[in-house]
């Protein structure tokens, strides 16, 4: 099962395309930066503008393939398919969730890696020091939270039986309502983007708003309601 995975993720254009875009965008930013040419305090631009943009749209680009796993079955209408191949629904869901999560790591460290070395290229163009050890840093820990978020998609996706409602889901959580949620008094602080951001920060060693211990306690309670709620509807229902 896990090469028939392998073997879609290699034949279908999706991942190639999310991270051709992805990269695209970054390669975007630094011309942009590159054509202004900062000087004097803002010279820092021309390795912290790709750095931003990486933040942003590795998340995007990894809710993205998140949701794709599973929400290609549905999509598709191959689900029968699948579940002759792996009878087992409850190992069918594993099998793809560590696809999901395979598929994720290597794009995140794919893109991270490229933007350090744009990163980089865009400092010695500018004549800028590159702080390596800092962007390091800050490259993993967009990655990581960037990787979480796309499990959580998956999840989704299962949730909802639709790659769309999965993927539309999960962008509008991260992109506008997790940030209302964070303002909630006391329970906001445990909300998934504030618990993935923490995550984050312990790894930059920025101050955050909740112990690493307490945000990975948060970020594996919200992927295991969501993943166990799309994996108890899957199991028990109807392929289609």
């Amino acid at each position: 099962m896990f090469a028939a995975e392998l073997l879609k993720i290699r034949s279908m254009p999706a991942p190639r395309l999310t991270l051709i875009i992805t990269l695209g965008l970054i390669v975007v930013g630094a011309v942009i930066v590159a054509v202004i040419a900062p000087e004097g305090g803002s010279a820092t631009a021309y390795y912290e503008v790709p750095d931003l943009i990486a933040q942003v749209i590795v998340a995007i680009g990894a809710i993205v393939l998140g949701a794709w796993i599973f929400g290609l079955e549905f999509a598709s209408k191959t689900l029968r398919l699948a579940a002759t191949v792996q009878p087992s629904r409850a190992r069918l869901v594993l099998v793809k969730l560590g696809s999901a999560v395979g598929l994720l790591l290597a794009y995140v460290v794919a893109v991270m890696a490229i933007t350090l070395l744009i990163e980089a290229i865009m400092a010695s163009v500018g004549s800028v020091a590159f702080p390596f050890a800092q962007q390091l840093d800050t490259a993993v820990s967009a990655g990581v939270e960037a990787l979480l978020w796309g499990v959580f998609a998956f999840g989704l996706a299962l949730l909802f039986r639709s790659y769309t409602a999965g993927l539309v889901a999960a962008l509008v959580l991260a992109l506008g309502v997790d940030a209302g949620l964070q303002q909630i008094p006391t329970v906001g602080k445990y909300s998934l983007g504030s618990a993935t951001t923490s995550v984050g920060d312990a790894i930059t060693s920025d101050a955050a708003t909740l112990a690493l211990g307490v945000a990975l306690l948060a970020v594996a309670g919200w992927l295991i309601v969501v993943i166990g709620a799309g994996a108890a509807r899957f199991i028990s229902r109807d392929l289609k």
